[in-house]
Parts: structure tokens; C-alpha cells; sequence
């Protein structure tokens, strides 16, 4: 039984969630940017934010393998990835022809 738990565990794979969040202080309007593994919630009650301070998150991504004393992982690149152009469908009368 203790093996098949080690066997387990040594094959699960962890993720986690990153947040890019945003402090924007109401009365001055001054704004910071911070990433975390916590979200708005979480960091708030984590950290020290003045009262006057807004937490939202403005996006968020997954984090994939050990986090164990890592860094939180880089956000990806969001463009979109250049696709092959699918080939043109063939009509019916042009395969009844052939």
C-alpha cells in the first residue's frame, strides 16, 4: 500500500494559479502592479494594503509542474500562434467527376 502511494505521488503533477494584480490607491490614484500566487482576496488579507487600496487582478495563467522555492512562473505570450490555412473544401460534384 505505501508503495503504490509513493508510485502515486511521484507521478502527480501539480499546477498553480498566477495573478497580475493591480493596488490602485483611491486618493491618489497611484497605481502598482504585483505578481502572485494569491489572488485579490488572498493577498489582501496576506500583505499590508491600506485601506484606501483597490486589489483586482487584471490576469491570470497557470503555472505547470513543482513549485516547491520556484519563482512564480512568466506569464505566456498571448498572441496568436500563426496556423497552417486549412485546404479548401471539395465539393460533391467535383469528386462525382474524378
Amino acid at each position: 500500500m505505501v508503495a503504490l502511494v509513493f508510485a502515486f505521488l511521484t507521478i502527480a503533477h501539480a499546477e498553480y494559479r498566477a495573478f497580475e494584480l493591480v493596488i490602485t490607491n483611491a486618493a491618489t490614484g497611484q497605481e502598482r502592479v504585483v505578481i502572485s500566487t494569491l489572488d485579490p482576496n488572498q493577498y489582501r488579507g496576506y500583505y499590508p494594503v491600506a485601506v484606501e487600496e483597490k486589489v483586482t487582478y487584471r490576469s491570470t495563467w497557470k503555472c505547470k509542474g513543482n513549485t516547491s522555492l520556484k519563482p512564480v512562473c512568466s506569464k505566456p505570450d498571448l498572441a496568436p500562434s500563426p496556423k497552417t490555412p486549412a485546404p479548401a473544401p471539395t465539393s460533391l460534384d467535383q469528386k462525382s467527376k474524378s
